[in-house]
């Protein structure tokens, strides 16, 4: 429970603060620095680039240097950057820091990844692995709390040079307790009529997972579908309720959507550990697909719906399927795997936003995205039911080791 803790506070760190915070002290950062919306676009560009980046990057730095490690240096390297931010004055130098945030936080979610599936045993990973994934809905609850209370009166620099403080905290935490692991044996986390993949997998035998094998090909697919319906829903949600003239709703709505985040990341991992992460995976697409179809329905009276929805899903799923993949292969290769994962939640989200702006464009209106967002969330909860269906039928089997 302690070290599910630390991994969801690094989480907090590098997502919470090193991604999600600049868009909510932007309104109070734009008059000082001369900020344009420009510069917003620019630097939603650059750190999903950054990101995307990161992800593909775990790979190979997962080769070269253990998970714990790598946490480390994601922690150092988001502190010192989050300090900068409050120094630093040109708006291009800030989308570059912003950027290199970015690139940490991936690593960092691949490092947490790579500890919870080498030192958590299997009856408990899925747990661990869906509670500290739901630190980023706990950075997002700190960013409201910092917007309401410590914004108005201490401003923007301050609150930067705050969460820096944070993380070194957050550092020194799991520089003392990451200690503790060394010398720990990995624990088993597969049946034991189950061989692992190796430890490493080359670039090819990567790849060649990604095509051939059922698990790792079919995670990639609910990232991606992830990807394009969650990151474009949260991305143009305030932009379509305030097309319909319903700005009040958004504050609500981002409440309850962090609120659901940070019980489902508690509460679909022990139900993932207990019936089985095809059960819970349905659990939760199931459930983003029917506050999809009644938002899509009626935006303004079911918005609520749609933000416990989204909370449902998007928080708990990082864990769910990369505890899903640590059932055959290794610490590292489970690592490789969820950095693919990663890319391919990028990529999903870039179609979805390019979509969403060729809608916009063309029809000056979102109401047919969100449609499309609907229908991308039935394809999501018919993969749900694959997953189930896999489960049913090979219960005590697995594909075989590459």
């Amino acid at each position: 429970m302690k070290l599910t803790a630390l991994l969801g506070a690094n989480q907090v760190l590098s997502h919470g603060f090193g991604v999600f915070l600049f868009a909510a002290l932007f309104p109070f950062m734009r008059d000082d620095l001369g900020l344009t919306y420009w510069h917003l676009s620019a630097v939603g560009i650059a750190t999903q680039l950054a990101y995307l980046a990161g992800a593909m990057s775990i790979g190979l730095l997962g080769r070269i240097l253990p998970a714990e490690k790598l946490i480390l240096l994601s922690a150092a390297a988001s502190s010192g950057l989050l300090f900068s931010l409050a120094v630093l004055l040109q708006p291009v130098l800030m989308i570059m820091v912003l950027a290199l945030l970015a690139f940490s936080a991936a690593v960092c979610w691949g490092s947490i990844v790579g500890i919870i599936t080498r030192y958590v045993p299997a009856d408990r990973a899925a747990s661990s692995l869906s509670a500290a994934g739901s630190g980023t809905a706990w950075g997002y609850g700190v960013n409201g709390l910092l917007l309401l209370f410590w914004v108005p009166l201490l401003g923007w620099q301050i609150t930067w040079m705050v969460t820096a403080a944070a993380g070194v905290f957050v550092l020194l935490l799991s520089l003392f307790m990451l200690r503790s692991l060394q010398g720990l044996p990995d624990v088993a986390l597969v049946s034991p009529q189950v061989e692992r993949s190796p430890g490493v997998l080359s670039t090819r035998k990567l790849f060649r997972a990604l095509l051939t094998e059922q698990r790792a090909a079919l995670s990639c697919a609910i990232y991606f579908l992830i990807g394009f319906t969650c990151i474009t829903f949260s991305g143009w949600l305030n932009t379509y309720l305030d097309e319909l003239g319903q700005t009040s709703l958004a504050g609500p709505t981002w409440t309850i959507l962090g609120v659901s985040g940070m019980l489902a990341g508690a509460g679909i991992g022990r139900l993932a550990d207990k019936k089985g992460h095809a059960t819970a995976m349905l659990v939760m697409a199931l459930g983003y697909a029917v506050s999809l179809a009644v938002f899509s329905y009626d935006p303004v009276e079911y918005a609520f719906i749609a933000g416990i929805g989204y909370g449902l899903i998007y928080f708990p799923v990082w864990g769910i399927l990369a505890s899903w993949v640590s059932q055959v292969y290794s610490p590292v290769a489970t690592m490789q795997l969820s950095g693919l994962g990663m890319v391919a939640s990028a990529l999903g989200g870039s179609s979805g936003n390019f979509v969403a702006g060729l809608i916009q464009t063309t029809t000056g209106s979102l109401e047919m995205l969100y449609l499309l967002l609907a229908s991308g969330s039935g394809v999501l909860l018919a993969l749900a039911l694959i997953m189930l269906w896999q489960q049913k039928q090979r219960s005590e089997q697995y594909e075989p080791c590459l």
